[in-house]
Parts: structure tokens; C-alpha cells; sequence
């Protein structure tokens, strides 16, 4: 039987005195059976520089220097210590830094923001992150080159399932002689850190990985503040009804359809917040529309509020500071099967402020039963109000709407518009 060798760049078997290969077409070395290639003296051991003992820190000093190595090889145990070194490392940055960033984003495009503490936090961490997922790839890829894989293998990581298991099972395979092929070193090698490109392959991918937290932490903002809302709608109502019936309780005394200010009250409570009340002031309103769908729309109060000092709402680009707030109260009797939604009503001012309905008014409206009855308090947040007194007429406009199978029906769809004079 002739003596084989191994290709030194495909890894396949050939004959021993062949100067290239029948398979790759690569120019062969010197001549070394295979048989020798296998039975290497003992301190080669078939792996590649390893020491005597292998620790988590060894492992790591290692990690470290070839963070930019790819065309070298890392034995098993070097390569599995260096794993959980990264996985440790990971864990301590996310308590460190991660919950932080992950929580509200460091800068905000439109309209433009930028916190700078957050941004300084994130680069840091997506720095790190970045280097420790370099090194992991490159790790990953001369460990595949021990088992004599090339680093090509890493690809089957896309197939979903079936390829990170893969991935994981050539990782643990033992070293073989063959994968001296990928041991090209130069006589002198630089270090990576003095190497120019490096940095700017870093520094790239850390641009990418911190813009990748901050739409995600611009993402979890966004769910978390309409987490708060949904749950600040379900509690509203109750605190809503509380506060309107003291304050019907306060009205029913005065002989004059306008109320004094409240020195009963000095807070109310919209979804989670309590705010501090300065002043207020109370009206009774006569709206009443009866025209569309048999149903009956009333509005019989209106309450302005002067908060104590100046609060904020919302959050991210939607943030913004007040010092006001109008409080409507609306009752509604479905004729048939309506939507309604008063909640989503828009609120104009004698002062010239148009605003939304805020998302913790009541939760009264939406799909409403023929024959059922509901009410609730609209809440209108006012950027600027210097007295209550300055609010003396008021503009509601809201949609609703009812399925029909008449084509001919044009009246499916109305606008509410309602102007009240407070006085």
C-alpha cells in the first residue's frame, strides 16, 4: 500500500510524493506521509500551542490576542474556557450597563435629542459587545480549523434549528492533524492593536450594535408607555367617578349654575399620577344632541383645572410640559348598535390650544349595544394656562359611526361638533 499524505490547503488524503494536489490544485510542501502526519512526535500532540493546563483566564489572555486571528487554531479545551469566559463577561455588562440602555434611547432623530449620558453608556457597552462578538466568531472559526473544518462551516449557524446544533457539534470535535493546513502565520506578526483596520472594523461595528439598542430601546419606550396607559385606563374610570361625584355633591349646594373654586380637593388622580391643584373651577353644561341613530350624546360638565406648578406627559418625542387641564363629562345612550369615541376626541380653546383627548380618560366609549347607557370623563391636557378664568368657551369634535348593508344610507357616519360657553 503507498504512502499518503495530507493536502496542506483542502485536507484531502493523497499520494505521499505528489508536489500538488488532484483535488484542490494546490502546490504541496515537502513530502510527509500521513502516517507521520498522524504519529507526530508527542509534545505536538495534533493541537496547536497548547499549554500544560488550561484555565479560564489562560483562555482568555488568548481570546484576547487572536481577537482578529482567523487563520490559526484553538484546541477544544482552550476554546470552550474562553466561552464561558465570554458568556460571564456578557452577563455581568448586561446588569451593568444593558438594563440601562435597553430601557429609553440615547438619542432620538425626529424631532432631535440626544442624552448624553445614555449615549455615552450605550458606546460603551456596544464597544464591548462588539469586541466580545469578534472574538467569538473568530474563536469559533480556528476551532473549526483544529477539527480541520474550514471556516466556511459557520454559514449552517443560518439554517434555522438544525444549523446552531450543527455548529455546536463541530465545535466539540477532537483535534485533528489535518488542520495544520490553516496554520499560516507570518515570521513576525503584528499585533491586532497596532493594525489600523482593526480599529475601524470596531469601530464600525459598534456604530452598528449601538444602533441596533437604540431602536430597541426606543421600542421597548414605546410598549412600555402604552403598557402604562392600558393599565392607567382600567384604573381610571373609578377615580374618575370618585372625583365627579364629589365634585356633582359640591354643585348640587350652589344656587348659581358657575361653582367656586373646590378647597374640598386639592389633587386629582389621571391614570397613575396625582397632580397638585392650584386652582379650579367648575360649570354646568346643557349639551344635548339627539339627531343621529336614535342616540342621545350630553355633555353636563366641564371642569378646568390650574395644576400646582408644571407637569409632564409622556415620554420620548411626545414629551411635554403643563399647567392645565379641562375635565369633560359626557353620557351617551345608544339608540342601536354604534361605535362612539368620544376618548378620541380633539379639544379647542377660546386661547387658541387645540389638544387630544389624553389616553387615560375614561374607558367609556367604542362599541355600544342598542338600549345601553354609558358615561365617563374626558381628559384635555393644556400646555399653557395662567388662570382658570382665561377658559371660558370650549370645542368638542368626535366621531361615530354604525354598520349598515344600505347603500343608500349616508347618515352611517357622523361628526360631533359641540361648543360650550362657560359662564
Amino acid at each position: 500500500m503507498s504512502e499518503t499524505k495530507y493536502c496542506i490547503n483542502c485536507g484531502k488524503e493523497i499520494p505521499v510524493d505528489a508536489t500538488f494536489c488532484p483535488f484542490c490544485g494546490a502546490t504541496q510542501g515537502k513530502a510527509t506521509s500521513a502516517k507521520a502526519q498522524s504519529t507526530s512526535a508527542p509534545e505536538q500532540n495534533n493541537e496547536p500551542n497548547q499549554p500544560e493546563h488550561v484555565n479560564m483566564w489562560i483562555a482568555l489572555k488568548l481570546g484576547m490576542r487572536q481577537t482578529f486571528t482567523w487563520s490559526q487554531r484553538i484546541t477544544r479545551p482552550q476554546y470552550w474556557w474562553l466561552y464561558l469566559d465570554l458568556v460571564l463577561i456578557t452577563l455581568i455588562l448586561t446588569i451593568v450597563f444593558g438594563f440601562k440602555v435597553y430601557s429609553y434611547p440615547a438619542f432620538i432623530l425626529d424631532p432631535f435629542h440626544v442624552n448624553a449620558l445614555q449615549t455615552v453608556l450605550l458606546l460603551v457597552y456596544s464597544a464591548l459587545m462588539s469586541w466580545i462578538s469578534v472574538m467569538q466568531f473568530t474563536a469559533s472559526a480556528r476551532r473549526l480549523h483544529d477539527s480541520n473544518r474550514s471556516a466556511h462551516y459557520l454559514w449552517f449557524s443560518l439554517i434555522p434549528l438544525v444549523g446552531p446544533i450543527l455548529i455546536i457539534v463541530f465545535l466539540c470535535q477532537r483535534s485533528k492533524a489535518a488542520g495544520e493546513r490553516f496554520d499560516r502565520s507570518t515570521s513576525q506578526p503584528k499585533h491586532w492593536t497596532h493594525k489600523w483596520w482593526t480599529w475601524c472594523l470596531l469601530v464600525l461595528f459598534t456604530l452598528a450594535y449601538a444602533a441596533l439598542v437604540n431602536v430597541t430601546a426606543r421600542e421597548n419606550a414605546i410598549d412600555s408607555a402604552l403598557t402604562t396607559t392600558s393599565k392607567s385606563a382600567t384604573t381610571s374610570s373609578d377615580d374618575s367617578y370618585s372625583d365627579s361625584d364629589s365634585e356633582e355633591a359640591s354643585d348640587s349646594d350652589s344656587e348659581d349654575s358657575e361653582s367656586d373654586s373646590d378647597s374640598d380637593s386639592d389633587s386629582i388622580t389621571i391614570g397613575d399620577d396625582d397632580i397638585d391643584i392650584a386652582d379650579q373651577q367648575a360649570y354646568t353644561a346643557s349639551f344635548t344632541d339627539s339627531s343621529w341613530a336614535g342616540s342621545t350624546f350630553k355633555i353636563d360638565k366641564v371642569t378646568v383645572y390650574k395644576t400646582d406648578g408644571t407637569y409632564t406627559s409622556g415620554s420620548g418625542s411626545d414629551k411635554q410640559d403643563f399647567n392645565g387641564i379641562v375635565k369633560v363629562h359626557m353620557s351617551i345612550h345608544a339608540g342601536r348598535d354604534i361605535s362612539a369615541y368620544p376618548t378620541q376626541a380633539k379639544l379647542s380653546t377660546n386661547d387658541g390650544q387645540q389638544v387630544d383627548a389624553d389616553a387615560d380618560s375614561d374607558d367609556f366609549d367604542g362599541d355600544l349595544n342598542s338600549g345601553t347607557d354609558s358615561d365617563g370623563n374626558l381628559y384635555f391636557i393644556l400646555p399653557k394656562l395662567s388662570s382658570v378664568k382665561n377658559i371660558t368657551s370650549v370645542r368638542l369634535k368626535w366621531d361615530a359611526s354604525y354598520d349598515t348593508d344600505d347603500y343608500d344610507d349616508d347618515n352611517d357616519f357622523k361628526t360631533f361638533d359641540a361648543t360650550l360657553n362657560l359662564n
